[in-house]
């Protein structure tokens, strides 16, 4: 028999984010293969915070207290990995990301970083990401692997900061469609009264729901708009709302756990970030069937609505599987507004939604995820698992 061989990941905490629930996502489709391949999996917490998602109970967690330090990271992060001594670690999030490759050297494991943001669109100003973009230009080169979430990080990665091309790779987020589908067939009663439309995502500049309501008011639409989401532009957005005279159709509704059945009713979805490193909300929504508006911001709406990197739009375009938009373009979000209020075009960007959603399965992220983590592990046995569907 086999010996069983530990490997590890690593993230600040689970807080409720996009980044934390993938990772939890990871440990759960990857349970079938660690388990088949006898390996003892691990889970490292930086920070102790409120825990917003649940990893698999197969799965070691441990939590330590580093209150967001890099160096207290570093001390305790170090000692739990001694102890482990995993074959390799794979990280998600900046900080992360930085402690893996450093500990990985003095122990003596594989680093396998993923990065989940556009680097340089998230660290846009100021000494502070100044100082963490010098950091990971540092760091980042030296890991074994680098994992990108969206054609766009990865170009970004290589060419601000110092990652060779043959270093890494490119695994989009998963989906489970038809968990997605139960959860949005779950009854809600605050729905708005009337047809609407949707925006998700944290209320913070880089969002970018200001330019949505410029947008909707400059349109020929009728429909309310939902916003689901919390952040510190809450005010502003609403007093935006009421300068305009759209303020009794624009409903925030606040962070939902379960934002599905609200996404299943709305008429189509929108986003109108100015960055992201791959927008989940957007597949999300086309996971539903949603037609979708989303700018061209980097990195990821349009891979996923055009199937292309890179790609310049001036104004609004029609896309293949959505409409593409110039980012801080309001004229151009309006129009696509106007384009998706005739009921041809929303039912044939409807289609195009469900079909483009296939392309982000779990079975496809799985069989990405093996193919990155058997080169850092190379004694272990062939796997005779086959992924279900």
């Amino acid at each position: 028999m086999q010996q069983t061989t530990n490997v590890a990941f690593m993230i600040n905490s689970l807080e409720g984010g996009g980044a934390e629930r993938v990772m939890c996502k990871l440990l759960a489709i990857m349970e079938a293969y660690f388990k088949e391949q006898q390996l003892s999996v691990y889970l490292i917490l930086l920070d102790d915070l409120p825990e917003a998602h649940r990893c698999p109970d197969y799965v070691n967690k441990i939590t330590l207290d580093t209150q967001g330090s890099l160096v207290k990271g570093y001390q305790l992060a170090k000692q739990k990995l001694d102890a482990i001594n995993p074959q390799f670690c794979i990280s998600f999030l900046t900080r992360s990301n930085m402690l893996n490759v450093a500990i990985a050297r003095q122990v003596g494991f594989q680093a396998i970083l993923s990065e989940r943001v556009n680097t340089s669109s998230h660290f846009s100003g100021g000494l502070k990401d100044t100082i963490s973009k010098w950091m990971v230009k540092m760091s980042y080169p030296r890991a074994q692997r680098v994992i990108a979430v969206s054609e766009g990080v990865r170009a970004d990665l290589i060419a601000n900061f110092n990652v060779a091309p043959d270093h890494l790779d490119v695994i989009y987020n998963p989906y489970d469609i038809a968990q997605i589908e139960r959860l949005a067939a779950e009854p809600v009663t605050d729905l708005p009264a009337k047809p609407f439309i949707i925006g998700t995502g944290r209320l913070v500049k880089n969002k970018n729901f200001s330019l949505l309501l410029e947008a909707l008011a400059q349109s020929t639409l009728t429909d309310d708009l939902l916003i689901l989401g919390q952040g510190d532009q809450l005010t502003a957005l609403k007093a935006q709302a009421a300068a305009l005279g759209i303020a009794d159709r624009v409903h925030f509704a606040g962070f939902r756990e379960n934002p599905y059945p609200y996404l299943k009713h709305a008429r189509f979805f929108v986003s109108t970030s100015n960055a992201e490193g791959f927008p989940n909300a957007i597949v999300e929504a086309m996971c539903l069937g949603k037609a979708v508006i989303a700018t061209n911001c980097e990195s990821g709406p349009a891979e996923i609505l055009s199937g292309q990197y890179p790609l310049q739009v001036s104004g609004f375009t029609e896309q293949p599987y959505g409409c593409l938009c110039e980012t801080n373009h309001v004229e151009g979000v309006a129009a696509a507004l106007n384009h998706l209020d005739n009921a041809d075009q929303l039912a044939r960007y409807s289609a195009q939604s469900a079909l483009r959603a296939q392309d982000f399965s779990n079975a496809i992220f799985r069989e990405k995820i093996i193919q990155v983590i058997n080169p850092a592990a190379g004694q272990y046995k062939e796997s005779h698992y086959v992924p279900a569907g």
